[in-house]
C-alpha cells in the first residue's frame, strides 16, 4: 500500500494506491470514488475489501480522498460539489500515469457513483464504469435527509456539515438529465430494483447510451446505521463488481 498526495498544489488530494498481487509492471487499474458525509464511514470497510479483491484479480487500484473530506486539504465547510468533480479528473490521471495505462475502470457508490457518471462523460479514458447505488436525484436525497421546507444555510447531516452552497450543487443534480455520453461499458448496479433507476436507465437505452442494469439484492440500507453501527459489507454486491472488471468481453 502506498499513501500518497496528489493533484493540485493549491488542493492536495490524499490517494491510496495498492499494486496487483504480484504484479509490478503496467496493468489492468480501478479507480475506486466513495460516498459522502456518513455514508463514506459506512462504506470503508466494503472498499478495503473490493480493493483487496481487486488486487488479487490482477488489478492496480486507487482509492482517494475528496478535497475538503478525510485527509484531503480543505475543512468542509468548503466543500464543493464542482471540485470534487475536478478530484476524480485529477484521480483519474493519477491512476493511468501511476499504473502506465491509457484506460481505467471507475467504481462508485452512492454520492460516488453519481460524480462519476456525471465526471466520466465524454471522456474517452474510462474503459468500465460501475455505478453503485448511485444517487438518482439530488433533490430528492436532500428531501430525505433535510426534509421540507428546506431550512437556509449550512446544516448538519449526521454530523457532517453541509454548506448551502453544496447544497444548491446536489439539489440540481440529476442523472436522468445527464450532459454527455457515458462510457459503453457502463453498469447501474444495484442492492434493489427502484422506479428511479428504472427511470433512468430506460430513457437512456433509447437515447443510445449503453447502461446494463444488474439487481443484485442486499439486506441493509447505506443511509442507515443497524444499532451497534456496524458498517455494511454487501457480499454479493462486491463480487458482482470484481465480475464486472474482470470480464474478458467488452460490450
Amino acid at each position: 500500500m502506498n499513501p500518497f498526495y496528489f493533484g493540485p498544489s493549491r488542493r492536495p488530494l490524499f490517494g491510496l494506491y495498492t499494486r496487483a498481487r504480484g504484479r509490478y509492471e503496467a496493468g489492468p487499474a480501478a479507480l475506486l470514488c466513495y460516498p459522502v458525509g456518513s455514508e463514506y464511514m459506512r462504506a470503508h470497510r466494503a472498499f478495503r475489501q473490493l480493493n483487496g479483491l481487486l488486487n488479487r484479480e490482477g488489478l492496480h487500484v486507487l482509492r482517494f480522498d475528496y478535497s475538503s473530506t478525510g485527509d484531503s486539504s480543505g475543512s468542509g465547510r468548503e466543500a464543493s460539489l464542482r471540485n470534487w468533480l475536478d478530484d476524480i479528473g485529477w484521480a483519474i490521471e493519477e491512476l493511468k500515469d501511476t499504473a502506465m495505462v491509457e484506460q481505467v475502470s471507475v467504481v462508485g457508490l452512492r454520492w460516488g457513483g453519481t460524480l462519476a457518471a456525471l465526471a466520466c462523460a465524454d471522456r474517452s479514458d474510462v474503459g468500465r464504469l460501475v455505478l453503485w447505488d448511485p444517487i438518482v436525484s439530488g433533490r430528492a436525497y436532500l428531501d430525505d435527509r433535510v426534509g421540507t421546507p428546506r431550512p437556509r444555510g449550512e446544516i448538519g447531516i449526521e454530523g457532517y456539515p453541509f454548506s448551502q452552497a453544496l447544497r444548491d450543487e446536489m439539489d440540481a443534480v440529476d442523472l436522468r438529465h445527464l450532459d454527455g455520453e457515458l462510457p459503453t461499458d457502463t453498469t447501474l448496479l444495484v442492492a434493489r430494483d427502484r422506479e428511479e433507476y428504472r427511470r433512468w436507465v430506460d430513457p437512456s437505452r433509447a437515447g443510445g447510451r449503453s447502461v446494463a442494469y444488474r439487481v443484485v439484492p442486499s439486506s441493509g440500507d447505506w443511509a442507515q446505521a443497524d444499532p451497534f453501527g456496524d458498517a455494511l459489507i454487501p457480499q454479493r454486491i462486491i463480487q458482482a463488481i470484481v465480475q464486472e472488471l474482470t470480464r474478458v468481453d467488452v460490450r
